[in-house]
């Protein structure tokens, strides 16, 4: 962990960063942290669980006989078994955080449970503070809300189970568990401000991996990825465009390498600026850029292509004019075959004049 997440400047910094993420990126957060966390949630309660049964002991020692509370006590394996099955399966995120938080409370259940039968039930105000330990672990994959809402519940719980437990020492039970519940939840700030930390620094590193370093596009990395047959990003239909600066390389000759670059790099903006959020840009190689516009028909394409290529060629702020030619294909579920025609066309455009879009349908 960063030292630099304990500095009071940076963590009010980042509570502002996290505030102003959209609900997509919100969402994008919490699942990177239920997806990385899961196991050891699985782990955390399982042997939450395993110590809510091992408790028989205790019984045994206030009681003289586990018997009474041997039912409530194992019947924590039945939920067990069933979260461990379904934790398997679930994919939504939310799901998993109320899951979580399920197992949780059904041991607590068991243990109120249980407790009823005990003949000295003054130890339930020690044992109820344990529970606070789990919640403190769900903090890692939890959101703060959910939280807050399981804490209403385990509260509840607490005062619906005095009215036939009959707690002799109730002031107790919520004075030890009060504060614990707000040094919880205060340490789920924090531990939420470093998990956004740790989940900042893996975007950085995921986007550098798939960013053109030059032009801020996505490079091939992203694109083998955007293309996997198993986990296909590409949409169906979609418009799939190779473009190319035309006679580039008298940009370089005449004005030099830097300028170049800038060209390159005001065409990747341009372009990126002109596409929709969910399209993509890719620098292919050299001046070749590969444009892929997510659930759009050829024609919808071509006509935003020309749309760019015009601006293009009369835009002033252009480091240098320049021109664009471009080749269109329809993607309808072999990439392979869009991605060759979409060649072949800009190929044709830039042997038929350049400055044009060729549709290859």
């Amino acid at each position: 962990m960063s030292t630099k997440v304990l500095n009071i400047r940076y963590l009010i910094d980042l509570c502002k960063q996290l505030r102003g993420l959209d609900n997509d990126q919100k969402d994008d957060f919490i699942r990177y942290n239920v997806r990385y966390y899961q196991l050891f949630m699985t782990i955390a309660l399982s042997g939450g669980c395993l110590a809510a049964i091992m408790c028989l002991y205790s019984d045994y020692l206030l009681n003289g006989t586990i018997m009474p509370t041997l039912i409530p006590r194992l019947s924590l394996l039945v939920p067990l078994g069933i979260f461990l099955y379904i934790n398997k399966k679930i994919s939504n995120y939310k799901l998993s955080i109320a899951l979580n938080h399920g197992m949780l409370h059904f041991v607590l259940l068991s243990t109120i449970w249980a407790v009823y039968y005990l003949q000295d039930k003054t130890y339930f105000a020690a044992g109820a503070v344990t529970i606070h330990i789990i919640m403190w672990t769900l903090g890692f994959s939890s959101r703060i809300k959910d939280t807050f809402i399981s804490y209403i519940l385990y509260f509840g719980f607490i005062l619906l189970s005095d009215t036939f437990n009959h707690y002799d020492n109730m002031q107790i039970i919520l004075a030890l568990n009060i504060p614990c519940a707000f040094a919880v939840l205060f340490a789920q700030i924090i531990l939420t401000l470093i998990t956004f930390d740790h989940y900042l620094a893996i975007k950085k590193m995921e986007k550098e991996t798939i960013t053109d370093e030059l032009t801020q596009v996505g490079n091939r990395v992203m694109l083998e990825d955007i293309t996997d047959k198993a986990n296909m990003k590409i949409s169906n239909p979609s418009a799939l465009i190779m473009l190319d600066i035309d006679h580039f390389k008298n940009v370089n000759d005449r004005h030099g390498h830097i300028v170049g670059d800038n060209v390159l790099k005001y065409l990747a903006d341009y372009v990126q600026r002109s596409v929709r959020k969910n399209d993509y840009v890719i620098r292919y190689g050299g001046e070749e850029f590969l444009v892929i516009l997510n659930n759009c028909t050829i024609e919808e394409g071509t006509k935003t292509i020309n749309k760019i290529r015009k601006s293009v060629s009369t835009d002033t702020n252009s480091p240098v004019p320049i021109t664009i030619s471009a080749g269109i294909a329809e993607y309808t579920g072999d990439y392979t075959t869009a991605l060759k025609l979409a060649d072949e066309a800009l190929y044709e455009a830039k042997n038929s004049g350049r400055n044009k879009v060729v549709v290859n349908a």
